[in-house]
């Protein structure tokens, strides 16, 4: 028996309120309908799941704008650590509470690696949130929100909850391609898509980035004597992107 239109909102506005409440900075739904061509990897099937929930959480903006060609930051890699444990404790939540209504659900961790040659986790978050609404796939590959452009970490939950899926947005990019300009690896090619790119390959050398990734964990464990916060990470395509830069000050946000 199908629900009636105000159950979906209930359940809608339950699970998201479940994910604001437990500290994500966006989050929205995807109709998996939008994604019938997602790669996905590990044993992963989404054939059993109708919609995805996407979450973010966003990054401290002067961390990303303290990283360098040459360090990407002890601050930059402790925030990205911690986002992802946070964003892996929100989607238990969500999930959770989908469970506790008796509909399927399972969590997508923020990052993980299942097939390490080609350096790909279970399945991409970023089209999760493109057709949730909470932004589009830029020339750098990654998400980019028109608030905080790609300064946030991304997370997912799949379930077969009937729920009220987001409407995706057009992309802000334009002619744009500071990112494939400035990348240090090189490992960006430009590529004028709609909406995600044909594949990863088309706009993305994994191997050039993964190298670059690796080198700078080994600079982080080196240089500040920080093992347990040396993740492959580096950011320049995230700095030099417009959007994020600079993030509305709320009203009142300057008083004393």
């Amino acid at each position: 028996m199908s629900l009636l239109p105000n159950g979906i909102e209930k359940n809608t506005e339950v699970v998201l309120s479940t994910a604001r409440s437990a500290g994500t900075t966006l989050t929205g739904v995807a109709d998996l309908k939008l994604l019938k061509d997602l790669p996905v990897y590990g044993g992963l099937s989404l054939d059993k799941f109708r919609y995805a929930i996407s979450v973010a959480v966003a990054l401290p903006s002067c961390a990303i704008e303290m990283t360098t060609v040459d360090d990407p930051g002890m601050l930059y890699a402790h925030a990205y650590r911690t986002a992802n444990l946070a964003l892996d404790s929100i989607t238990l939540k969500v999930a959770a509470k989908i469970s506790g209504k008796g509909y399927r659900t399972l969590t997508i961790p923020a990052s993980m690696i299942v097939d390490q040659k080609r350096h790909l986790g279970h399945v991409s978050h970023k089209p999760f949130a493109w057709a949730a609404g909470l932004g589009w796939i830029g020339r750098n590959g990654l998400l980019i929100n028109p608030t905080y452009g790609s300064r946030i970490r991304l997370a997912t939950v799949l379930t077969d909850m009937p729920l009220m899926p987001g409407k995706p947005i057009g992309n802000g990019c334009g002619e744009c391609r500071l990112c494939v300009l400035t990348c240090p690896s090189k490992a960006l090619r430009y590529s004028k898509f709609e909406v995600r790119p044909g594949s990863r390959e088309e706009i993305f050398d994994a191997d050039k980035c993964y190298k670059r990734l690796v080198k700078n964990k080994e600079l982080l464990a080196q240089k500040h004597h920080m093992v347990e916060h040396a993740v492959t990470i580096c950011g320049i395509c995230i700095k030099v992107c417009p959007f994020g830069k600079a993030r509305p000050k709320k009203v009142g946000s300057n008083k004393a």
